[in-house]
């Protein structure tokens, strides 16, 4: 069953099905009078007074639905539109001004680094690989420039470990030496 030709005249609506998005998200359709009836563990949701679709998704997935054209609207971080690669393929309407993201770079106290570059050739844990990946690009050839190693086989790059979950465990337990 494809959805998108089940439901040809409604509009496929993205939203968080979790999180704290999605607390954010119900009180906006609250606001705008969309009316629905999620029943349990079902993750669409038909509007009663539009001709919409509700579609609940894991918020990082929201961006790579829209970019491809799988709902035709939704509401997620820009930083999960950024990990999804999506920014090309998907057109921000609005900030809504709820959904705060600030992606930092943590050491240890007793790590050793006092700035980024200090990090440059290490192990760095990460739940956003695409955003972390394109930063420590940057800082590693930053680096390597300025000690003259850009492009050769002395060029230290820094290594990605992907964590789904429990990101902060993984420098006491040995796992990376950064956040």
């Amino acid at each position: 069953m494809e959805l998108i030709k089940d439901l040809p005249d409604r509009l496929l609506f993205a939203i968080p099905k979790k999180g704290r998005l999605h607390a954010s998200c119900l009180s906006l359709l609250e606001g705008a009078d969309i009316q629905f009836h999620r029943k349990n563990r079902l993750d669409i949701a038909l509007v009663k007074n539009l001709p919409i679709a509700l579609v609940f998704l894991p918020a990082a997935d929201i961006g790579k639905f829209v970019g491809e054209g799988n709902v035709d609207l939704g509401i997620t971080g820009q930083d999960m539109v950024a990990e999804a690669k999506a920014q090309d393929k998907v057109n921000e309407i609005l900030e809504l001004g709820f959904g705060k993201c600030k992606l930092c770079v943590q050491v240890p106290i007793k790590g050793g680094a006092a700035k980024v570059e200090d990090l440059v050739g290490k192990r760095i844990a990460t739940s956003f690989e695409g955003i972390s990946s394109k930063f420590f690009e940057e800082i590693d050839a930053k680096v390597a420039a300025a000690n003259g190693t850009l492009g050769t086989d002395a060029q230290k790059k820094t290594e990605l470990v992907f964590v789904s979950g429990s990101v902060e465990a993984a420098c006491a337990l040995g796992l990376a030496d950064g956040i």
